[in-house]
């Protein structure tokens, strides 16, 4: 991949998690195949190649399911297999190891009902021809004005519903981000008689401090100013 950064949101996007499944590949590219899950279900799948060698390398861990750390996308179901994690025997293990649990960050596209559709950003610049941003829709509760923030998402696999168990806001949108910067940016200002600029330019030069240093910290000294009620 490339580098280079590919957006200036305050997120680093995610979309990632863990499942269980066989992993079987096509005749004609091992890279490509389907995912026989734990719960009956078969996802086109693809390995990354660090993951590929190491099944050559031990063709025992094609016959039986695996827990692998996964970037999954929605719609339509495929993942991507990116780390082989261990087996796992029994529910308890599955459940130990946070199988079907994904961590979602991005920004929130739209709420129609229960569904919330998340806009999903590649966080470096992708290769030509690649995607440089998709979509993900899951399902909970979201407050209306949620749309255009960025939250961060705990949610749980059920079959390919993806459901939200817990959502925390991360930051405002870039239009509300942006009014917010340029407030904090505006500029005051202060006048002075031409002997109080000799006071705090002999102050600057002998603390080896800047002007506006030092005026900033003399205003950070005025008293609160509370108007009368």
């Amino acid at each position: 991949m490339e580098n280079g950064k590919q957006h200036t949101d305050p997120v680093v996007y995610t979309v990632r998690g863990r499942i269980c499944g066989i992993y079987r590949p096509s005749a004609t590219n091992f890279l490509e195949g389907i995912l026989l899950t734990d719960d009956g279900l078969k996802i086109p799948a693809q390995l990354t190649p660090e993951v590929a060698s190491q099944l050559r390398a031990n063709q025992d861990f094609l016959k039986v399911a695996q827990v692998w750390k996964c970037y999954p996308r929605i719609e339509p179901p495929w993942v991507m297999l990116v780390k082989l994690k261990s087996k796992a025997q029994t529910v308890q293990e599955l459940k130990r190891k946070g199988v079907n649990k994904f961590r979602i960050v991005g920004q929130v596209l739209r709420i129609k009902g229960k569904e919330v559709t998340v806009l999903i950003k590649r966080n470096e610049l992708p290769p030509e021809g690649e995607e440089s941003s998709f979509t993900v829709t899951i399902v909970g509760d979201l407050p209306k004005n949620a749309v255009g923030q960025f939250w961060r998402f705990n949610v749980r696999r059920e079959g390919w519903n993806w459901r939200i168990n817990s959502a925390t806001f991360v930051a405002a949108s870039p239009e509300v981000l942006e009014q917010q910067l340029n407030e904090q940016s505006r500029v005051v200002s202060v006048k002075v008689t031409y002997k109080e600029f000799q006071a705090i330019e002999a102050y600057a030069k002998k603390y080896r401090k800047t002007k506006t240093y030092v005026i900033k910290k003399l205003i950070q000294k005025l008293p609160t100013y509370e108007p009368d009620r």
